[in-house]
């Protein structure tokens, strides 16, 4: 829970399975329903359970938001992996992707790769 609460702010903006986080304060996470006429108060603590951030895996990438992502600045290094300039690092958080590991922690679900999302017409749907 430590690890979220230190990067959740990171994602305001995402979509989650109650609608869009649209504020963190303290424990609360404020999302904006679906339909877009209620915000609803969320307890951290329920992020995992009944509350899922949808984000997507860095190898979603497509090869348009990988290049940019290149331009941007982004280096695979080898014992220590990735490195990101800031604007990279903040590319990646506009494209929802998980940094923080937050599916493998069971916080976020994963959405789908955009090649099933336009064969689904666009619609982002997180995968179970």
């Amino acid at each position: 829970m430590q690890q979220l609460t230190k990067c959740i702010h990171f994602y305001i903006g995402c979509q989650t399975n109650k609608g869009q986080l649209i504020g963190v304060k303290g424990n609360s996470l404020f999302i904006e329903s679906m339909d877009g006429k209620l915000v609803e108060n969320h307890e951290i603590q329920n992020v995992g359970i009944c509350l899922f951030l949808h984000l997507r895996q860095l190898d979603d990438l497509t090869r348009e938001e990988s290049n940019d992502l290149i331009k941007k600045g982004f280096n695979i290094g080898r014992p220590k992996g990735y490195s990101f300039a800031p604007e990279g690092f903040l590319y990646l958080l506009n494209l929802n992707v998980d940094l923080f590991g937050l599916i493998k922690a069971g916080y976020a679900k994963q959405l789908k790769s955009r090649l099933e999302q336009n064969s689904d017409r666009g619609d982002y749907k997180a995968q179970a």
